[in-house]
């Protein structure tokens, strides 16, 4: 795997958000055909499905509101402009899980544990790590594989954690 020189900072892939949006889009129409035809349901059908699209379109045309910036220190990482910064001191280790191994196509996340040190919020720590294996996860891959990208971290933790200057390699 290439690692590319640090500061970097990535972006979830357009492809995918489209194709969300794509398919909110499409579930909305069929709540609003649903409404149109009398069936009371349909409403909260459109409401559901338009709102995701109404996200997806902004995270589409708005690149800022959802990142994964690497730098020396550690991580920062945002969805819908909700940031937060991790030390690589505070994360004790980089995997990947699917959130249901029986769905065929599921798709794979990066998940992480904090180390002992962490003194950050661990209000749902243990639920997401009875959930997932995970006491807390990045909110996308960002155009990577989650292998990748989980063996890109580690990586570039470990030299942090060594104290090893020498980027990327």
């Amino acid at each position: 795997m290439e690692y590319p020189p640090i500061p970097f900072t990535v972006f979830p892939g357009k492809t995918k958000l489209a194709w969300f949006l794509l398919m909110t889009a499409a579930f909305t129409a069929i709540g609003v055909g649903m409404v149109i035809s009398g069936e009371g349901f349909g409403w909260f059908v459109a409401a559901f499905f338009g709102l995701g699209a109404v996200l997806f379109l902004f995270q589409l045309f708005r690149p800022k509101s959802s990142f994964l910036t690497v730098d020396e220190t550690g991580i920062e990482f945002g969805s819908l402009f909700q940031k937060s910064r991790l030390a690589w001191s505070e994360i004790g280790e980089f995997g990947t899980f699917t959130p249901n191994p029986y769905l065929r196509f599921a798709s794979k996340f990066v998940g992480f544990n904090f180390s002992p040190g962490y003194k950050g919020p661990t209000k749902y720590k243990g639920l997401a790590k009875t959930m997932s294996g995970f006491e807390s996860q990045l909110p996308n891959t960002y155009g990577f594989r989650a292998d990748d990208l989980a063996q890109l971290l580690t990586h570039y933790r470990q030299k942090a954690l060594l104290g090893k200057t020498d980027y990327p390699a």
